[in-house]
């Protein structure tokens, strides 16, 4: 069987850990729903002052990145003294399964009907506390059996590239503006009441660049390329932030198809001491690209 990539919505050890799930979660459910409402509660107060609205949404729309991660964070510092009572056993529960093997970590996959999604997979246990970041009549937290939750990993880049279209109504092309951070970050988008990026920098998205021997950035590379008006918007100011940005689509499109076959045929080693050096680069890109905003879409 292939290692998880970070994140994945993917079981290892199914069988053991959907054990420790039935002996030290299940027969907790309510109580463990009392610790996550009270740990979204705790962080709704600090995020919706930070962050009050994201792509013209109110807050908690869109924002189940932040909210997952908050949660994440919240867990590992939680002082179990300070929890309200019917939170305790929720967080002895998760401590027992834990103690026993029981595993838990942060996943991100697609869900039917929902788009992208972050969410916690305590065992067998898929537990969202953003339930309401894609729909804000949904109530916060919802505990299902991650077999019948139906989140399942991003298949590729073409994948991304679609559920970004349906999910956040984005503008998706290929990267032919920095051929040296294309097998990494194939994809350019625009997302209304966004900024223009480099996609996708999310760790899934760049290991699977790397398992597919970049034939996923690849794919999307062949695309036809963005109109020249927005090339030389982007490639304007990737150039004055200091990068060394394609003559034109056609010489960029040639660099990073090549650049995927150099990256597949130098093998892992190469890949890993490329891997952060491209990261650093990747967010000064993005960080550049942040002057260059789009429209948010109008209401209705």
């Amino acid at each position: 069987m292939m290692s998880l990539l970070p994140h994945e919505p993917r079981i290892v050890d199914a069988a053991r850990q959907q054990v420790l799930t039935e002996r030290c979660l299940l027969p907790e459910l309510p109580a463990l729903r009392a610790l996550f409402l009270h740990l979204r509660a705790s962080a709704d107060a600090t995020l919706a002052q930070r962050q009050p609205a994201k792509l013209g949404k109110p807050y908690p729309l869109g924002c189940c990145a932040e909210i997952s991660l908050a949660l994440q964070e919240a867990l590992r510092d939680l002082d179990p003294g300070r929890l309200p009572p019917g939170a305790v056993a929720g967080h002895a529960a998760l401590a027992r399964f834990q103690a026993a093997g029981g595993t838990s970590r942060r996943v991100w996959g697609y869900q039917r009907g929902r788009g992208m999604r972050h969410a916690l997979l305590a065992g067998t246990l898929l537990i969202d506390a953003a339930q309401d970041t894609t729909d804000a009549t949904l109530p916060p937290v919802a505990l299902t059996p991650f077999a019948q939750a139906g989140l399942a990993p991003v298949r590729d880049h073409r994948h991304f590239a679609l559920l970004a279209a349906t999910q956040w109504s984005a503008h998706v092309f290929p990267n032919h503006v920095l051929p040296e951070l294309a097998p990494y970050a194939p994809l350019l988008m625009l997302v209304p009441g966004g900024s223009v990026r480099l996609e996708a920098d999310a760790p899934y998205m760049l290991a699977l660049a790397r398992r597919s021997d970049f034939s996923s950035s690849a794919a999307v590379l062949a695309a036809p390329p963005m109109t020249t008006a927005l090339f030389g918007a982007v490639g304007n100011v990737l150039a004055q932030a200091g990068f060394d940005v394609a003559a034109d689509a056609a010489q960029g499109k040639a660099a990073a198809l090549d650049l995927c076959r150099q990256y597949r045929d130098a093998g892992t080693r190469a890949a890993d001491a490329r891997h952060e050096a491209t990261l650093t680069a990747l967010a000064r890109a993005n960080h550049a690209l942040q002057v260059l905003q789009v429209a948010a879409r109008p209401a209705g």
